[in-house]
């Protein structure tokens, strides 16, 4: 057995190279977007630009679908780790704002925070139109970060919640977002991958971005990406974070291009680096591999055929 998984590490290994020597570097922008590897989405026109102005990954986090029309209301919109774009045009003039994910998130989640009452003290911000106060890190940077304008109002009080790594934080909600206290040093909740509909998650080919805003779609498109399916496996599993493992999965188009990315734990997406080749016969085998520091939980691997738009997905599990 430890011959075999000798073996089978030497072929990732070879496997890896082959995909990463025979592909080309990726452009960072192409007409006019910027392509994030990161999350395996574009960015431009005039939600780049209040992005770039408005504080960036720091404050928004990376985009994590394309601009879609939200059926809702029909305005064209863009999700971000930590945020929602949505664009007004009036005249000439296009207005970015931001969409109140964290009341949506407190309503989607079932919470909800009682107003306080009026309050006067040495460092303290009442705020009666919600009737919460601000005060210490999180006022500080509310303030400097752009006020009401990027969070809104606050609709609790500092508390202390478990989050999703099993660790107790001091939080507070937003209309538009949760703090989290890191230490000394305030975080911003990814409350933008908890809300993203499903089937706007997958990142796309890096050459070529969409001619426009796409439509929001339905959470049906989906499933077939989030359940693991029966012609796809992941090597190892469990495996240690930062592991290099493989991805077998069959039922390709026999020569495909095949794009790749991660589903992790916490709601996020990553791409893979490259795009894999199917056999012949319709297979793929590519090595890949997590980071030391990702968050421990259930993954899965996802294979979309850029020609059938076949879907392969393989679970696994990161533990130490």
């Amino acid at each position: 057995m430890s011959q075999l998984r000798g073996r089978w590490a030497g072929t990732l290994v070879m496997v890896a190279l082959v995909v990463f020597a025979a592909l080309p570097a990726a452009p960072t922008q192409a007409q006019g977007k910027v392509y994030f590897s990161q999350t395996g989405h574009f960015l431009g026109g005039a939600f780049r630009s209040y992005w770039e102005r408005n504080g960036g990954v720091e404050i928004f986090g990376y985009p994590v679908s394309e601009e879609f029309y939200q059926k809702r209301d029909g305005r064209i919109a863009q999700y971000f780790e930590r945020a929602r774009f949505e664009l007004d045009v009036v005249g000439n003039t296009a207005y970015i704002n931001l969409g109140l994910i964290g009341r949506e998130y407190l309503t989607a989640t079932g919470q909800g925070f009682p107003p306080v009452a009026a309050v006067r003290a040495t460092g303290l911000r009442y705020f009666p139109e919600t009737g919460h106060t601000l005060r210490g890190e999180f006022r500080n940077f509310w303030e400097r970060r752009g006020g009401i304008l990027t969070f809104g109002f606050p609709l609790s009080e500092e508390f202390v919640q478990r989050l999703d790594d099993g660790r107790n934080y001091v939080v507070q909600y937003f209309e538009r977002g949760r703090f989290e206290l890191v230490g000394s040093r305030t975080r911003l909740a990814t409350l933008g991958n908890y809300q993203v509909p499903c089937q706007l998650r997958p990142g796309l080919n890096n050459y070529s971005p969409p001619a426009g805003p796409v439509a929001e779609g339905e959470p049906v498109n989906c499933v077939q990406q989030q359940q693991a399916n029966a012609f796809a496996r992941a090597y190892l599993d469990p495996v240690a974070p930062g592991t290099l493992q493989g991805f077998e999965a069959r039922g390709y188009q026999g020569g495909e291009q095949v794009n790749m990315w991660l589903n992790l734990p916490n709601g996020t997406v990553r791409a893979l680096p490259y795009k894999a080749i199917a056999t012949s016969d319709g297979l793929v085998l590519v090595g890949f591999s997590t980071q030391a520091q990702d968050p421990l939980g259930n993954w899965s691997i996802v294979g979309q055929g850029l020609s059938s738009g076949t879907v392969r997905v393989a679970t696994f599990r990161l533990a130490r």
